[in-house]
Formats: structure tokens, sequence, C-alpha cells
């Protein structure tokens, strides 16, 4: 139909917005939140925006009704426990809440990566699942550290002390941590102490230097691959035309 034809094909996105919305939530969650102060506004913030970020993602991404109902479940789940622990300092959660937002990214970063690299031509859409995908690793990472440093307060050595009374695994410092891994610019203000972290912390680099290569190859051979599969049919037609 007129006005609804869309590059990316039909089965990539399921919505084109929402995946702008996802990307723009995401960039919020890497460049933003490090940004916000560690008073209770400011946590409720990024605890909003992460709810939010998992949403649009699980409605742009996921084709799948059930998996999408299970992450949006997921979403409402871990929301409610972050503003228990708010409200209600006594409630403690024992990490299950952090464990669940990994569990809802992890799922998010598979279904992005597997709407990428569907067969089809490279366009706008394509590019910006790939970035997505990139983000989502990292905040999944820093959310790992987090679960790491609930049991393991220690595990992440920062130079700059944090408040009295903050938690130790605060989402905006570690989302700081985790991208500086991620993109090998460490400034050595942050570095891991715990065998675990440091393990985490080398998983996390291989994966920054090596993904910007493969996304990169990838797109350019599907590239080049949709090219070469639209000139072989035209050859083909004015085979007959000039004998």
């Amino acid at each position: 139909m007129p006005g609804k034809q869309t590059s990316a094909g039909p089965g990539f996105w399921r919505e084109d917005h929402l995946l702008s919305f996802f990307l723009a939530f995401l960039v919020l969650m890497t460049i933003f939140v490090p940004m916000v102060g560690m008073s209770r506004p400011g946590r409720i913030v990024i605890d909003f925006t992460f709810a939010f970020m998992l949403l649009t993602g699980a409605i742009a991404t996921v084709q799948k009704r059930l998996l999408t109902v299970f992450i949006v479940g997921l979403t409402i789940l871990e929301f409610s426990a972050d503003l228990l622990v708010e409200f209600n300092p006594s409630f403690s959660p024992r990490g299950w809440d952090t464990a669940i937002k990994i569990c809802g990214m992890a799922i998010l970063v598979v279904m992005t990566l597997k709407q990428t690299f569907l067969p089809g031509p490279v366009n706008v859409h394509r590019v910006m699942g790939g970035i997505a995908a990139y983000l989502l690793i990292g905040v999944t990472w820093a959310f790992g550290y987090k679960l790491l440093m609930e049991k393991v307060p220690g595990a992440i050595h920062f130079q700059t002390p944090l408040p009295a009374g903050a938690a130790t695994g605060e989402p905006s410092r570690l989302i700081y941590f985790s991208f500086a891994t991620l993109t090998t610019v460490s400034y050595g203000d942050a570095y891991p102490v715990d065998r675990v972290a440091r393990s985490m912390a080398i998983a996390e680099a291989l994966i920054g230097q090596l993904y910007p290569a493969i996304l990169i190859a990838t797109l350019v051979g599907m590239a080049l691959q949709s090219r070469s599969s639209g000139v072989i049919p035209e050859i083909k037609n004015k085979g007959p035309a000039q004998e």
C-alpha cells in the first residue's frame, strides 16, 4: 500500500518509530545517566528510563508475542522492586532485581542481533539495530558488574569515593566503567580488583574490539550480495534482447 512501504522489508522491525525510541532511550542510558546524581530522584529517573528502554526494545525487536509479554512482565517486576527499595529501605531484593534486568537485556541483545542480520538490503534501520545491540551489550555488562558488586562490594575500585550511605553498585558509575571498558578508553580512575570482575572486563573489552569489525564486515558483505543479486537478473534480462 502507498505510504507504508519500507526499505527494511516485511518482518524486519515491528515498528520503525519504536526502534528510534528504543535507540534514544539507550543513548540516554549510556550518555546522560552517568551525569545523574545519586539522590533518590536521580535513581528513580534512571529506573524509569531503564524500564521504558526495555519496553520499547521488546515491542520493536521481539516478534513472538509470548516473549514480548515475558519481557514486559520482567520490566514491571524489576521496576516495582526498584521503587520498593527506594521507599522501603528494609526491603532487600538480594540481587534478583538486577538479575531480572540482565535477563531482559540479554534477550533484547539476542533478538536485536537476530533482526539486524536478517537477509535483505542494508538500510538505516539495520544500522540502527547494530548500534542498539552494541549499546545494549555495554548496559548489560554494567548491570552484570552491579550484580557482582552487590555480592563483592570491592570488586571494582573507583578513585572517587561514594557519598556516605550510597550503595556500592550505583548504576551511573558502573555504566561509565562498562563503556570505558567496552571502548577500551579506560582513564585509570576505575579498575577491576576481584578475579571475576577482571574476567568480565577482559570479555567485555574483547567484545568491544571484535563486534564493530564483525558488524561492519557483515553489513558490507550483505550490501555487496544484495547489489550483485540485483545485477545478475538484470544481465539475464538484457541477454535475449541483445541477441
